[in-house]
């Protein structure tokens, strides 16, 4: 894998040498920026190398004091006019020198064709949707790694393969479509003491996910409506038996549709969101306990900026759960505990939960440093979370961060569910 991406990397840095030129003066020719220099110059090249420290994993192990690094970089290259080809990746150890293996990540890696009214996307891609900040219930066709050992929320983001095209109709309408047979779900920390055995969909054009959406942006009031026919990115548990003696859990990816929208403008100083989304399973009456309920969400905030660098957003949610029976009233006791996991991933552990998210911001000295606290709270099981984050850019390319992550409540609520994650952060971070 390694040589594979260093002879395309040598190639493109000797294509980018300066070069001579022609005919002959009295002086010396300037040299010529490499292929790298004008990439960077142009912002279609990133390259970053970091180093983190991490106090306690983001799965549900014992594994504390975590030193890794990763190198990642994105370039966008012009291959021929309204033709691109870009590609996002990285190569990260979260454990140097431990049992760990190297994770690489193609996060984007997808061929672009446009004109004034169409883009064409092939490949390796993520699509993220919604207006509401962080907790998005129309953000359904692309994943995340809810255990990866970096500091950043879009640190978890990865692509799935897929074909998109966005038509523009209007200077601000826009319609986009998405499909894949590539189903790829989201990574969550799972307890341990179980054997899990992924089942996934079948990668077939039958199987297809498809997904819908208007977009508005640009106008007084920007706004959106989704539709989404496809797979649940968070699993499911089935009571599997025992490999080994060592009880076994199915893990399975609901089938679902969802029916969406989101909605922003401003007023003064004051931002103003809201996002809703329906989703349909195939337990509508509640009867499986392995299987999601039919689900309605929503969240709606509303932020201000003080001064020039102060930003305080709140908003409020809610999640009310079609056919809800409580998981704790199931006589069977192995599948009373998958049931339970179940409801704690897919938060439907109450008929309605409510909760808030809570961000604080403020930069200083022309934004080389940042800082910015981070609270989520249900109500009903009672649970929170909590991370603050500092970042320091020490030199241009030098960029210093330091956060925390705590987790609040009953072992048996969804964050207190992580509380064994509780931990601090450091990342030194280099940029090209």
């Amino acid at each position: 894998m390694m040589r594979r991406w260093l002879r395309p990397a040598l190639f493109c840095a000797m294509a980018g040498l300066p070069g001579v030129a022609a005919g002959v003066t009295d002086e010396p020719a300037a040299p010529q920026p490499g292929l790298f220099e004008r990439l960077r110059d142009e912002g279609r090249l990133t390259l970053a190398v970091r180093s983190e420290y991490f106090s306690s994993s983001r799965s549900l192990d014992d594994e504390t004091g975590l030193l890794g690094a990763a190198v990642e970089g994105r370039v966008r290259l012009e291959l021929a006019a309204g033709v691109e080809a870009v590609v996002d990746a990285r190569l990260h150890d979260p454990e140097l020198g431990g049992s760990g293996s190297l994770d690489s990540v193609l996060r984007d890696g997808y061929l672009s064709l446009h004109n004034d009214r169409l883009d064409v996307r092939l490949g390796r891609q993520i699509v993220a949707w919604g207006r509401a900040d962080g907790l998005n219930p129309t953000d359904n066709l692309t994943p995340r790694d809810y255990t990866v050992l970096l500091p950043y929320e879009d640190d978890q983001r990865f692509g799935t393969t897929a074909l998109r095209a966005d038509w523009t109709l209007s200077e601000s309408l826009t319609v986009t479509a998405f499909t894949t047979p590539y189903f790829q779900p989201s990574v969550v920390p799972l307890p341990a003491g179980y054997v899990y055995l992924d089942s996934r969909p079948p990668r077939t054009l039958a199987d297809s996910e498809l997904a819908l959406r208007l977009n508005r942006a640009g106008g007084e009031v920007d706004w959106s409506a989704s539709y989404f026919h496809g797979y649940s990115l968070l699993p499911d548990g089935t009571s599997a038996g025992s490999v080994g003696g060592v009880p076994a859990v199915a893990l399975h990816y609901d089938a679902i549709d969802v029916l969406g929208g989101d909605v922003a403008t401003n007023v003064g100083r004051y931002g103003l969101r809201a996002e809703i989304a329906y989703t349909w399973t195939d337990d509508p009456d509640g009867a499986d306990p392995t299987v999601k309920n039919p689900f309605l969400y929503y969240v709606a905030g509303i932020d201000r900026t003080f001064g020039e660098s102060l930003n305080i957003n709140f908003q409020a949610l809610g999640i009310h759960v079609r056919s809800w029976s409580d998981p704790e009233s199931i006589a069977d006791p192995v599948l009373r505990a998958v049931a339970v996991q179940n409801a704690i991933i897919d938060r439907q552990q109450r008929a309605a939960t409510y909760g808030a998210t809570l961000r604080i911001s403020h930069r200083w000295l022309n934004d080389a440093l940042s800082a910015e606290l981070l609270a989520v709270h249900y109500v009903d099981p009672a649970s929170t979370y909590v991370r603050p984050l500092v970042s320091y850019a020490l030199t241009d390319h030098f960029k210093l961060a330091v956060g925390g992550e705590w987790y609040e409540g009953d072992p048996n609520s969804f964050f207190g569910y992580l509380r064994d994650n509780r931990g601090v952060f450091l990342e030194l971070r280099w940029n090209y």
